[in-house]
């Protein structure tokens, strides 16, 4: 008996180790059984504690005189309100780029006006960038305020890669898709600034600079169709430029208008049914093959190359203007031009947009008629 006692005591810590290795393996096996049932998964609820937009921008360092134009607009409260929106938020830097450098300077300004355009900046709905169709240029959005938007996207490369620019009314956006409680915020490195109630016609008008470039779109009687509905995008030249290139207020009073091609002498400054942004070449730059857009000029053999992209190492968007004889880049260059001056571009109108030139492109002798 006592022999038999020593046998069972010396098995027992054998036996507590097949007692553990049984209820293991019968707990994996309940977890793999646990894990096959989808019915028993949980999802995971999205972040509550995510601030809705209005409080977003007013936590958010970069944006402060943007909240502040919100808070004096009404729009910081309706931001937090259901949604969903989308906020085009200019930084700090960028409305001092425009004078803005405390909340006070708002104050300066219509109350009105700067309504309209803080709600210009914001979208009723919630637009992430992989909403945008890729490669699209200037696609039309409605904003609160009811005037459209244009937003390009680069997105792939047909020589190969993938890109990821954006850009709204020619305005590059430096961080995308912050998701907000409701909807998502885009930041913006300058103020977009549209002219919600000039056509082309007006804001040329408007300004001396290019006073003889105007008398020389009504001598050749381009003027009038630039009060309508249809879309343009004008570069126009100042009078320095077609100064340069011998067309000034005294000789087109004396310039005879039937021996020479209008559409080209002036119209080679009018893309008409296009909508293109400084920022725009970048995006051709990037999703054409041959890096550019082509058009030919209304009534003529003639066609404009417009081209251009970020300038290394500076990063400043600057563009060409190439106007061409014939079908091919074999042909004669007439004249290019080219600009980085973006202040003075990008200036968007009801029907169209405006681009600032420094230099002519057509000559009077080259627009003889034959």
């Amino acid at each position: 008996m006592i022999l038999m006692k020593k046998i069972n005591n010396h098995n027992k810590p054998a036996l507590w180790v097949n007692k553990m290795l049984f209820i293991l393996a019968m707990s994996l096996q309940l977890l793999f059984f646990a894990g096959c049932k989808h019915d028993d998964l949980s999802i995971a609820l999205p972040n509550e504690n995510i601030r809705q937009a209005g409080d977003f921008v007013k936590n958010n360092y970069e944006m402060t005189l943007f909240y502040a134009a919100l808070k004096k607009t009404g729009y910081a409260e309706q931001l937090n309100g259901a949604g969903p929106f989308t906020v085009l938020a200019p930084t700090n830097d960028a409305f001092n780029r425009i004078g803005i450098y405390n909340a006070a300077d708002f104050d300066k300004m219509n109350a009105d006006t700067l309504k309209k355009l803080i709600g210009y900046h914001i979208l009723p709905r919630r637009l992430l960038v992989n909403d945008i169709p890729s490669n699209g240029i200037d696609i039309r959005y409605a904003t609160l305020t009811g005037p459209e938007l244009y937003v390009s996207r680069a997105a792939f490369n047909p020589n190969g890669g993938v890109e990821k620019e954006l850009y709204i009314d020619g305005v590059e956006v430096i961080r995308k898709d912050v998701v907000v409680a409701n909807g998502v915020l885009h930041l913006l490195d300058n103020v977009m600034k549209p002219n919600f109630n000039k056509t082309v016609q007006q804001w040329l008008a408007e300004h001396a600079d290019y006073s003889v470039f105007v008398k020389g779109l009504k001598k050749f009687k381009l003027w009038d169709q630039l009060a309508n509905p249809a879309i343009f995008t004008i570069f126009a030249p100042n009078n320095q430029a077609l100064a340069d290139v011998g067309i000034t207020d005294a000789s087109l009073t004396a310039l005879d208008a039937e021996k020479y091609l209008g559409d080209r002498l002036f119209g080679a400054y009018i893309l008409y049914d296009r909508h293109f942004f400084i920022s725009d070449s970048q995006v051709f730059s990037l999703i054409n093959s041959n890096g550019a857009y082509n058009y030919f000029l209304k009534n003529d053999s003639h066609y404009m190359n417009f081209g251009g992209g970020k300038q290394y190492p500076t990063f400043k968007l600057g563009y060409g203007l190439t106007l061409r004889s014939g079908n091919t880049f074999s042909d004669v260059i007439l004249n290019s031009v080219n600009s980085d001056l973006t202040a003075k571009n990008d200036n968007l109108c009801s029907n169209g947009i405006i681009h600032h030139l420094v230099s002519g492109l057509v000559r009077p002798d080259q627009a003889i008629r034959k």
